[in-house]
């Protein structure tokens, strides 16, 4: 009785340690990666500034409205008339202005009119642009480009992020798989060494094959610690790239669920004849060409004329208490710049240069563009062909090492050509898991290619 409530307190205590068990799939870190990782947060941000940048130029359609106020006050009036100035400076207006004069101030009149000493007012203005040399539709198509543009920076991006997280996935799956294959080799060297102590004490084996084989364990032990340390670092990377934040790691925690038993065929990846032109990259470059027509645009939109229509409204007092009143106005002006037209020919001359590089640039990267798929189609058949090599190798090493186990077993060879045999199925093993991550490696970037071409 005592024995098996012992056996059902170690079960139960064992379960928290199964439950807390961490696994993490590919699909989980490339959502990860997508939400949360550092890396896109600039990218998308970018994004939401030029949305922000385009509802901006938007606004460039509406009329502007604006208040303004002043006031003032002045030492000696601006405005004086006498009657000098109505009369005029003639000897006769001299005599005539003199005896107006002292007829006015007998009636207690003065003969002289001053305002505009002190005042103040306000006002709300209306100004509707109704021509500006078409800068208005072209810094709004700019900014329409601009949206574009970070669109598909972003989602260049988003790629650049997915495959630095598979890439990392995969190396550390390979990391494990050759971990799996180092203790394989070293179980397998475990039992030679038995044997090999039995027959030493029976006389049939010597000192020297016992210490070969004793270095050979030590050296397979410090690998496996090697690959131990190196799973813990690769793993904190993995989850800081997929936005995954930082937590404790080591060798098996979190232990990847995805395998390379999924590996299609080069003819199932490969699609016939593709355009590059129709790939993000590509879009870029002509956005790129795009833009600088734009801003050549609106530098020659500064040598036209801009017409403008507006309407005003206020309230003004000038001329002192009492004076004021509400009055309104409409209005429309014309602007030639004409001191300005020397400076935006030299400027439309600049965006002709970089229309004309932008062009250039466009030509020689379109070329990359179709060599780089070329590449990754070359890329992914190598590697397949590469793969088969290791399959056909690990095959080979297992039916010798199979016929050397049978002949050691029968005595007939000694175990020094077991573990020669051992080490070379482990070096096949790890060349195989390499080039398995290779060819994975090189179907998703020819995926990614293709999966960005756009419509």
């Amino acid at each position: 009785m005592k024995r098996s409530v012992l056996i059902l307190l170690l079960t139960l205590s064992c379960m928290p340690l199964r439950a807390q068990e961490e696994t993490l799939s590919l699909q989980e870190c490339l959502s990860a990666a997508s939400e949360r990782s550092p890396l896109l947060r600039n990218t998308s941000l970018d994004v939401s500034a030029a949305r922000a940048q385009r509802d901006e130029a938007r606004l460039e359609y509406l009329p502007k409205v604006g208040l303004t106020s002043f006031g003032f006050y002045a030492h000696h009036p601006l405005l004086e008339i006498t009657l000098h100035d109505v009369l005029g400076h003639s000897d006769a207006a001299h005599d005539l202005n003199t005896e107006l004069d002292a007829l006015a101030r007998e009636r207690g009149i003065d003969p002289s009119y001053s305002t505009l000493k002190w005042g103040y007012g306000a006002a709300a203005t209306l100004l509707q642009p109704v021509y500006a040399g078409g800068r208005i539709r072209s810094g709004n198509r700019l900014a329409d480009l601009g949206l574009e543009a970070a669109v598909l920076k972003d989602s260049l991006r988003q790629r650049e992020v997915r495959d630095s997280v598979e890439s990392k996935y995969w190396r550390i799956v390979s990391l494990q798989l050759k971990r799996e294959t180092l203790s394989e080799t070293l179980a397998l060297l475990d039992t030679l060494d038995k044997d090999l102590r039995s027959a030493l004490l029976a006389g049939l084996a010597t000192e020297p094959q016992q210490l070969e084989l004793t270095l050979k364990r030590q050296k397979l032990l410090s690998g496996i610690r090697r690959l131990d340390g190196s799973l813990s670092l690769l793993k904190m990377d993995l989850l800081e790239t997929a936005g995954l934040g930082t937590r404790p790691v080591s060798a098996g925690r979190p232990r990847l669920t995805d395998t390379l038993s999924d590996t299609p065929e080069p003819r199932s990846v490969l699609s016939g004849e593709r355009s590059v032109a129709g790939t993000d990259e590509a879009r870029l470059l002509q956005l790129q060409v795009e833009a600088r027509k734009q801003e050549k645009a609106m530098a020659v939109g500064a040598l036209l004329p801009e017409v403008a229509v507006g309407a005003g409204y206020g309230y003004s007092a000038l001329r002192g208490p009492g004076s004021g009143s509400f009055n309104g106005m409409v209005f429309g002006t014309l602007r030639i710049p004409l001191t300005d037209i020397p400076k935006a020919v030299i400027r439309a001359r600049r965006y002709d240069y970089q229309i004309q590089k932008a062009l250039s640039d466009q030509d020689w990267l379109t070329s990359r563009l179709a060599l780089r798929e070329q590449m990754l189609a070359l890329e992914l058949q190598s590697s397949w062909d590469d793969m088969q090599d290791a399959i056909a190798a690990v095959q080979v090493a297992e039916d010798a090492l199979r016929r050397i186990r049978i002949r050691y077993e029968a005595g007939s060879v000694p175990a020094a050509e077991v573990m020669q045999c051992a080490l070379v199925l482990s070096s096949a093993k790890e060349s195989l898991v390499e080039r398995r991550i290779a060819y994975r490696l090189a179907v998703n970037h020819y995926r990614q290619c293709i999966q960005h071409q756009r419509d």
